[in-house]
């Protein structure tokens, strides 16, 4: 199955390498953790141009309606040049200060939890912060962002603004937030993107109904980041220029040109006939990413390959009206041997030639916790001959034509396997899972989602099957896996819970977490949680994503966590 693979992508790569003319090339090198703030780069003494191409063109830089806001194809990569954020996520689960000038924490005063159940967060921010206007950045700002993220009249996502009840800002660098209970990631920002109060607010007192669609969101847009939008040419480029007053000093480039290259082939094309500096996930797939650096061995150019914190996974159904077949996976015992007939480090061997860590549960290899719970993650290594036992056990056997067939009921197991992406990943994996559960005798049918539902929530929410997806790891113990966020008509398909997962165990343990702010009290709560997802197989992870970066030889700081990779836009840098 292997070969086979090998062969069609290996083909293809040599149309598109055909495209490119010949460039210089790079070995594969890890992404450095984002450095601290430091001196003020020296004034280049020729301008510098750094052109980046990404597959989609954002619809907005900082949009307030959900959906508004698309990440993928790198479309959320021009925020993180134009503006900044009190908390960044430097690493996946490693976050860091950007505007604020400290952490807040309990230990420090700056986080305190009352008596009542209530707690505040006092944000301290980092002093000469300017708008791209050249506009003071102030607490006034964070409470006005404070004020339309509550608004209910304003399309504001965010399930944490529920437990905000009130802000103040008692002098221009303090922003303090008074929570009507416990929230765990309180220390993350939390508000979401930061708006001008000066530039925004009339138009929000006098038609608030259409303030998502002020002329801010697009070309006129002002921030707070290292580089300010200049251009945008819809359809084809958006231009940044360097913001000499940002506030950690001058940035290293000129000119920052973001091009919109839909076709994969032709992003890397782009790069090999030297017309583009760096190529930001995703578009680009790890196959031709890795034929690419092949091509460039020895020369400088590199190929980075980035842990996304993205879960490839099987995302079960566990509601019983529309699960099929009815006595599969709701049996925790069939859940378990489906699990077990897959041989995972085989997928990621063959999605990413070995470089996607295989995954045994939501908690990454880079999870800050992951040293402290691993010992608790229950293990379901590939065992073909141990999910037959199981299967058996659970009253499922092969009948004449090898098919499993219920005893009890005489339902035959037939599944279907629906891939959320419907690129050529998602088919190449559905087709390697349905193999695998083919030999333990299910009768698989694949199924690539037609284009027009993708987003279709209610039609994804109540498919009868299996579906590959990838989410964030750390959503498994937010409310991924809580009852009280399952998709429904009643909550216009927006919950959290798409599986329609119950299991009141894990309810009771994620509100216990959800309470406790203290990292080291958490860590006993996170392993009991583990305990129970992971033994009753909720879902089926498989690896962790890892996504790859190209760029060319003398190119700096580019590092991808979740859906960008320009949240450290300022230390991007080329020689």
């Amino acid at each position: 199955m292997k070969s086979r693979s090998r062969a069609m992508w290996s083909s293809l790569l040599l149309g598109l390498v055909l495209l490119g003319a010949c460039a210089p090339a790079a070995r594969p090198e890890s992404a450095a953790s984002i450095p601290q703030p430091g001196p003020a780069p020296a004034t280049p003494t020729t301008p510098k141009t750094l052109n980046v191409v990404i597959q989609r063109e954002p619809p907005n830089i900082g949009g307030l309606e959900a959906g508004t806001g698309s990440s993928g194809g790198g479309a959320k990569n021009p925020e993180g040049i134009a503006h900044n954020a009190l908390m960044i996520e430097a690493d996946y689960g490693r976050w860091e200060p950007q505007l604020a000038s400290e952490v807040i924490s309990v230990e420090s005063g700056t986080w305190p939890i009352n008596a009542d159940g209530t707690m505040d967060t006092s944000w301290k921010i980092h002093p000469n912060v300017k708008w791209h206007d050249g506009t003071p950045f102030t607490s006034e700002d964070l409470l006005f962002t404070f004020r339309i993220f509550k608004d209910p009249e304003v399309p504001v996502t965010g399930a944490q603004k529920r437990l905000m009840e009130s802000a103040s800002a008692p002098d221009p660098q303090t922003f303090v937030i008074h929570w009507s209970t416990l929230y765990v990631d309180a220390n993350r920002g939390a508000i979401g993107v930061i708006l001008p109060r000066h530039l925004l607010e009339t138009s929000y007192l006098e038609d608030k109904a259409n303030l998502p669609n002020h002329p801010y969101f697009t070309t006129d847009f002002v921030g707070l980041g290292p580089y300010r939008l200049t251009r945008w040419e819809r359809g084809s480029l958006m231009e940044f220029s360097r913001f000499d007053d940002y506030f950690l000093g001058r940035p290293p480039l000129d000119r920052v040109v973001v091009r919109f290259v839909r076709d994969p082939n032709a992003m890397v094309a782009t790069i090999l006939a030297g017309e583009a500096d760096v190529v930001l996930p995703s578009g680009v797939d790890m196959d031709a990413a890795l034929e690419v650096r092949k091509r460039w061995d020895g020369t400088g150019n590199q190929v980075q390959a980035d842990l996304t914190g993205q879960l490839r996974q099987l995302e079960l159904q566990h509601r019983p009206d529309y699960l099929r077949p009815r006595n599969g996976f709701s049996q925790r015992a069939v859940r378990q041997a489906f699990y077990q007939a897959i041989d995972r480090p085989a997928i990621a061997e063959a999605s990413t030639q070995g470089l996607a860590p295989v995954a045994d549960s939501w908690y990454a290899p880079k999870e800050r916790l992951r040293p402290d719970v691993e010992s608790a993650i229950p293990q379901f290594p590939y065992d073909p001959a141990r999910a037959k036992q199981l299967l058996t056990g659970a009253g499922w056997v092969r009948g004449t034509d090898g098919i499993l067939v219920h005893q009890p009921s005489g339902e035959r197991f037939e599944v279907e396997i629906w891939a959320k992406g419907g690129g050529a990943l998602d088919d190449k994996e559905t087709a390697i899972v349905g193999d695998y559960w083919k030999a333990i005798g299910a009768q698989v049918i694949l199924n690539p989602i037609p284009p027009a539902r993708i987003d279709d929530a209610e039609y994804l929410a109540l498919r009868p099957g299996p579906m590959i997806t990838q989410p964030g790891g750390d959503g498994f113990y937010r409310d991924r896996t809580q009852s009280s966020q399952i998709q429904s008509a009643a909550n216009r398909w927006t919950g959290f819970n798409r599986a329609g997962y119950v299991n009141p165990k894990v309810d009771d343990i994620i509100n216990r977490l959800s309470k406790t702010v203290d990292v080291r009290e958490q860590i006993p709560i996170h392993r009991e949680l583990l305990q129970e997802q992971m033994t009753d197989v909720a879902f089926m992870p498989l690896y962790w994503e890892v996504l790859p970066i190209l760029m060319a030889k003398g190119v700096s700081g580019p590092k991808h966590v979740r859906n960008t990779a320009a949240q450290n836009m300022y230390y991007w840098n080329r020689e």
